[in-house]
């Protein structure tokens, strides 16, 4: 089994040694390291010049944590690699988190589309990045603490902290969807997968130390890119894979108004401009990067962010 681990990083020099750091101490150390340089400036392509036994994958332009991990994806499959292992810039694993992965694969997740394992964040289990999808309504829910209790176990949607992939899946599948950009493009993939017959399992074994700050929570972040691509790619991916696509449409536009009435900019009026060309363009499938039409409103900028979802 020969697995490649897949890096998606923008402007986070620090953050990333930690990362590189953490695959190269792996107890079964993947057999190649891909840094997709998401366009960074000059101190990250620096470091990566003086990185040894590190093989990156520049993009000249932010395609986004989708196009990042899609790029990435694509060389490491084109290499002959049986499996990607895919993380942000943040995502730190655990010694054995690989080797438990691999475990997993050779055992009760035999014939698996892909895998992944427990993320923390703030110190505690980050339940949100593992989940259930109800194909009728749309609505995700996480997976409780008692999945994390045993052993390997089946799930349907999962982030790409720690995602790990067979190269025979994506070779059936295809990349992620780029024009989601960030947010929500593990979602879309994670039930691409099972639309295609494939399962997605949870191994609990196998950590991440997801490494996100406070104020990098939706509820707080100043109300900008990230809200819009987190509510539009969102009504998107309901909209796909829902049975009934209007109820999962009017729960997903709910969720988004939701997210900007608990946030601090939600008495700006730019925040309702960018809540409502969200919703506008998710009903209509309207995707790509961050619309100029909101960059003009002086609302923050994308942020030094892989592609994660939140």
């Amino acid at each position: 089994m020969r697995i490649a681990a897949v890096v998606v990083t923008h402007n986070r020099p620090q953050l990333l040694r930690e990362v590189v750091a953490a695959l190269q101490g792996q107890l079964r150390r993947p057999d190649r390291i891909i840094v997709v340089d998401n366009a960074s400036a000059t101190p990250t392509r620096e470091l990566l010049a003086r990185m040894d036994g590190v093989s990156v994958l520049r993009s000249m332009v932010n395609v986004g944590g989708a196009g990042g991990f899609a790029l990435g994806l694509a060389s490491a499959c084109a290499a002959g690699f049986d499996w990607v292992w895919l993380l942000d810039d943040d995502a730190i694993p655990r010694p054995d988190a690989l080797r438990q992965l691999e475990r997993a694969v050779l055992g009760p997740a035999a014939g698996a589309g892909a895998v992944c394992g427990a993320v923390r964040e703030f110190g505690d289990l980050a339940l949100g990045h593992r989940r259930r999808f109800a194909a009728g309504s749309g609505i995700e829910r996480s997976m409780g603490r008692s999945a994390y209790e045993g052993g390997p176990v089946r799930i349907d949607t999962a982030s790409f902290v720690g995602f790990m992939v067979a190269a025979g899946a994506v070779a059936v599948l295809g990349l992620p969807d780029t024009r989601l950009f960030i947010s929500y493009d593990d979602t879309d993939y994670s039930l691409r997968l099972r639309r295609a017959g494939y399962e997605v399992w949870l191994a609990p074994a196998s950590v991440v130390e997801h490494l996100r700050t406070a104020g990098s929570r939706l509820r707080i972040a100043p109300f900008g890119a990230r809200h819009y691509f987190n509510i539009r790619n969102r009504i998107v991916v309901v909209r796909r894979f829902a049975s009934w696509p209007v109820l999962p449409a009017l729960w997903a536009t709910a969720v988004g108004v939701a997210v900007c009435l608990r946030n601090p900019g939600r008495f700006r009026p730019h925040s309702w401009r960018i809540l409502i060309r969200a919703i506008q363009d998710g009903c209509h499938g309207r995707l790509g990067a961050y619309p100029a039409v909101l960059q003009q409103l002086a609302a923050p900028s994308l942020p030094a962010h892989s592609g994660k979802s939140p």
